[in-house]
Parts: structure tokens; C-alpha cells; sequence
């Protein structure tokens, strides 16, 4: 059965003092325009975003977590991301969370993005879906061909969790 087509959706979400939030706008129009409705998984938009979006990502993530004070507004876009996500995945329109869980979100996010330049280097894929929540096994399953770069991979695993 063929999908009819029908007209994208466009979100332009913006902070408080009118900046944009290029992540929280990104994920909602990942979210608002997939052509077959499932249960959404952190995975499924990572691995729909461009190198440039995913190294962005990752950095801002960092940032958030090294030094949020000097991020500014774009501080910003990263809490309403992981809102966002927790949102999607508990397929909820409310979350809640202890803001002493934040910082655990956001070093997950940075983490994620991380693995997901791996799985893109062919260096590991996932043996199901990746997941913002603290309790999912995001199990990854090294290929063969990649035991030999098992330094290089430790080495980026390990830059992502500080």
C-alpha cells in the first residue's frame, strides 16, 4: 500500500529571547514528518542527522556539561532537546525529572552522539536501539573488521564520558 504524500511540517522553535533552537527544531521536525509512526528511540534521529549536526551536537553537549555558563542562550536549545526526547521516547507530553538528573541526560546525549560517529565509521553497530533513559542496555556489538581499531574506539568511548 503506498503512503500518500502530504506536506512536510515546520518547526521553528525559538528560547524565551527569541533565539533559534536549532536541535529542539530539528528533532521536532524529525519527529512531525516520519512517514510510518513507531515508538521513537534517541537512535532513530541520531543516526538522521547530517555529519555536521551530529559533530555540533556532540560539542554542544560537551560544552553543557564542562562550562553552561559560557553557552549563553544555546544552553538552552540542549535542555529543551533532552525534554524533548525524554518526551518522545516515554511518549508522554509531560516529563518530569530531578534537575540533578539533567547533567546524567545531557552526558548521555553526548555519549550517544559519540557511539553514533562510530556506528557511521563502521567501527560498532547497535545491537537494537539507543536511548536517552538511564536504565536501557544500549548494547553495541563490535564487527570483526573493527577488533583491530579496538584502541581507536576505547579511546573515543572514553573521550565521551570524560
Amino acid at each position: 500500500m503506498k503512503i500518500p504524500e502530504i506536506d512536510k511540517v515546520e518547526f521553528n522553535a525559538t528560547g524565551a529571547d527569541g533565539t533559534h533552537m536549532r536541535f529542539t527544531s530539528n528533532l521536532l521536525n524529525f519527529l512531525a514528518n516520519r512517514r510510518i509512526p513507531r515508538k521513537f528511540h534517541l537512535s532513530d534521529w541520531l543516526q538522521a542527522l547530517d555529519n555536521e549536526m551530529l559533530y555540533h551536537l556532540r560539542e554542544l553537549a560537551r560544552m553543557a556539561l564542562d562550562d553552561p555558563e559560557s553557552m549563553g542562550t544555546t544552553v538552552d536549545d540542549i535542555v529543551s532537546l533532552v525534554i524533548h526526547i525524554l518526551a518522545a521516547e516515554r511518549q508522554t507530553v509531560e516529563v518530569n525529572f530531578r534537575k540533578d538528573q539533567l547533567g546524567h541526560y545531557i552526558s548521555m546525549l553526548h555519549h550517544l552522539a559519540a557511539l553514533e560517529r562510530l556506528r557511521r565509521n563502521g567501527l560498532l553497530a547497535y545491537k537494537s536501539f539507543m536511548s536517552i533513559e538511564p536504565e536501557a542496555a544500549n548494547e553495541v556489538v563490535i564487527p570483526q573488521g573493527a577488533i583491530y581499531q579496538a584502541d581507536a574506539i576505547r579511546r573515543e568511548i572514553m573521550q565521551s564520558m570524560h
